[in-house]
């Protein structure tokens, strides 16, 4: 055993075996970008577990995002089953590691499991509700007890304002019923036995803070995304005896807007008394990237990087986001030829607006992609409706999911409120439908403890679930198909981790309403060979080959106009350039349409040391127009050359010609040649461009 961890640690360099081996009672380490902070993080736990003998269940790991969490389970997994004793350690499972994830499923999973959340008025099988969810009850009751709340679209900020012991909102002068609200809405969660996502981490600092209970060791990855809310998590988890240790980057502090500390390290270390060691060496980019990376920080001098000299950074003009869009089309087509895949290449943006012109094009020039957006449940009806009804059978006090799912008009029964409450009070004519809906979801939970095994199709039939998506339908097979997939997915989900039907239906809605469904997800899959499409934010975490960073212009980015914001947006932009590992392209338009987009680039490329960009006119050789237009000369000689060898070669896929044209933004132009799918023009001021015939907007004179 103790060979085998030496073999692992030595595979560290020295900078992250100190971090691995240090035993400090709080250490933060300052990981800079691509330095193998989450090798660092994996190893640690390796540490703990085998040789200081704590136990995985003894470890609250926190993380901001669901991928990083399930990512640092399985490398922990996988570690952890390689250098154990198999006669003596059965393989890991991921019961041991249920203080792993993020912030609020480690809550939920301490409210549940460990917590007295009774004392709270609520049960351990509690539900957790979405956002989308969490305003039908609001609406709900506000209606019941006829309150008046003025700014309604604005209720969840109001509510975090009233914490703050703010009653008065905008420009409000008196006051309304903000605050018998809130005290009626708590109310009405515990009788429906729910929980919002604030109430997870609000209720489990509470029950922390008044119980023993705390891990041996609490670890968080990406600490320098911490807000308040999430300080006090980890303070209640730690309560001065659980040792620290967090891993970071303050060059990537990019969601201030959240609540995240601009001094995230500085506050660490005066709160815990804490030691700091770095993680100095980049193996992700070349050393070309990493200097124009370098170049954006304060201080870049720490980042240390290994790898060869590599491309320089191209700097592009574009007329717009379409003509670019063409560029890349064929640009990436010509990269897959030569051996890339398209899941090594990505395109990053400020707004998720400029995605759309990206997928047209590539939707129309065949290029497979991913777009980095997250659907919501409402997005796909019917799936909504299934949750709802699931929810309202795992949990009986949730009366608002059986409220939808007896309302809704297109596939539950189409009962008014009044109806509904007559139903719930014994009022009334009975409706018998109804009735019988309401008994199966009473009778579930027996239902599926008497069975050895259920099947998705078995499910799909208790509920009758064809009836209501009624077969006479166009959408009956698509809906049915999109339920059934659903289904397989939960069952999926009770297989891996080895749940009864029930329980596993349980934790996969509390787990979705966390997280989102990954079949309701546009989220971007590394592994799928496909080009990926995000906004610069969405980039945080990730790598490829090729990046192309698109509209890099004044006003885009960055955004932000005072000095703070401006600073945040260059450590975004930092993030986004620090994605590339051998390639980077970045693009700047001359035509925009948005307000308070300038047709200039950013100010950010100008902080880019001009020896390490390659461009055709920003930072070029020329240093005047006279250079310029020589040098342009000594283009068009050589390109005259050129065409005259291939010429007297016959090339079959080229054509020769003198056709002038015109184009919109580049004006007159001579094509130079032209094959069945492109043409490329030689323009005086512009040089070479070469466009897709599909697309063109040339006009021949």
């Amino acid at each position: 055993m103790q060979e085998k961890l030496n073999r692992e640690f030595d595979k560290l360099n020295e900078y992250q075996k100190a971090a691995v081996l240090d035993y400090s009672k709080a250490l933060m380490v300052n990981a800079h970008v691509g330095s193998g902070k989450t090798t660092v993080l994996i190893n640690k736990i390796i540490y703990l577990h085998f040789v200081k003998g704590v136990a995985l269940q003894s470890m609250a790991v926190l993380t901001f995002t669901n991928k990083a969490a399930q990512e640092i389970k399985d490398r922990v997994k996988k570690l952890h089953n390689s250098l154990g004793d198999s006669l003596v350690n059965s393989p890991l499972e991921d019961e041991e590691m249920k203080f792993f994830g993020t912030f609020h499923s480690v809550a939920r999973m301490l409210l549940s499991k460990v917590l007295p959340v009774e004392n709270l008025g609520f049960t351990k099988d509690f539900s957790v509700i979405d956002p989308e969810e969490a305003l039908e009850l609001y609406d709900r009751v506000i209606n019941e007890n006829k309150f008046t709340v003025k700014y309604r679209n604005k209720l969840h900020k109001r509510l975090e304002k009233l914490k703050q012991g703010k009653l008065l909102y905008a420009n409000m002068k008196n006051d309304d019923d903000l605050n018998e609200f809130y005290s009626a809405l708590k109310k009405a969660k515990i009788k429906s036995n729910v929980m919002e996502f604030d109430d997870l981490m609000e209720y489990s600092v509470q029950l922390l803070q008044q119980n023993s209970y705390h891990p041996e060791w609490v670890i968080i990855d990406e600490y320098q995304d911490c807000d308040k809310v999430q300080q006090s998590f980890i303070d209640a988890l730690q309560k001065e005896q659980a040792k620290l240790f967090a891993v970071g980057d303050p060059n990537q502090i990019i969601y201030s807007w959240r609540g995240s500390s601009q001094s995230p390290f500085e506050d660490f270390k005066s709160r815990y008394h804490a030691k700091e060691l770095t993680l100095p060496v980049n193996y992700r980019s070349t050393s070309n990237i990493l200097n124009a990376a370098k170049s954006l920080l304060d201080n870049g001098s720490g980042l240390i990087g290994i790898r060869e000299e590599g491309h320089p950074i191209v700097i592009k003009k574009h007329y717009n986001t379409f003509n670019e869009a063409i560029y890349l089309s064929e640009a990436i087509k010509r990269l897959v030829d030569s051996g890339l895949k398209y899941n090594d290449i990505a395109i990053f943006y400020r707004k998720q607006k400029q995605s759309e012109v990206f997928r047209e094009v590539f939707d129309n020039t065949n290029i497979p992609y991913e777009v980095s957006v997250r659907k919501t449940l409402r997005d796909i009806p019917v799936l909504f409706w299934v949750v709802r009804l699931l929810k309202a059978a795992i949990n009986n006090l949730d009366k608002d999911s059986l409220r939808y799912v007896l309302r809704d008009n297109r596939y539950g029964l189409g009962m008014n409120d009044k109806q509904i409450n007559k139903l719930f009070e014994d009022k009334g004519e009975a409706n018998k439908a109804a009735l019988n809906l309401i008994l199966k979801l009473k009778e579930f939970g027996d239902w599926c403890r008497i069975r050895d095994r259920i099947s998705p199709e078995e499910l799909f039939e208790y509920f009758d679930i064809n009836l209501y998506l009624m077969p006479t339908s166009i959408s009956f097979k698509e809906d049915s198909d999109l339920v059934l997939s659903y289904l397989k997915e939960i069952w999926n989900y009770i297989e891996f981790t080895g749940s009864t039907v029930f329980d596993g239906i349980k934790e996969f809605m509390n787990t979705s309403s966390l997280y989102g469904s990954q079949i309701l997800s546009e989220a971007v899959h590394k592994e799928q060979n496909s080009v990926k499409l995000m906004t610069l934010h969405a980039s945080k975490g990730l790598e490829f080959s090729h990046v192309y960073i698109s509209g890099a212009n004044l006003g885009n980015i960055p955004m932000a106009r005072n000095e703070e914001e401006q600073k945040e947006e260059l450590r975004l932009f930092f993030v986004g350039v620090t994605r590339a590992k051998d390639y980077l392209e970045i693009s700047y338009h001359t035509s925009v349409e948005d307000f308070g987009v300038f047709s200039v680039p950013s100010p950010f490329l100008r902080m880019i040391p001009e020896n390490l960009i390659q461009s055709e006119d920003y930072g070029s050789r020329a240093a005047s127009l006279t250079a310029l237009r020589k040098e342009i000369k000594r283009n068009i000689d050589s390109k005259k050359e050129e065409t005259k060898e291939s010429s007297e070669n016959v090339l079959e896929t080229q054509v020769i010609s003198k056709a002038l044209v015109r184009h919109d933004k580049y004006g007159e132009g001579r094509v130079i040649t032209e094959d069945d799918d492109n043409v490329t023009v030689f323009f005086e001021t512009y040089g070479e461009k070469t466009f897709s015939k599909m697309f063109s907007q040339l006009k021949y004179l």
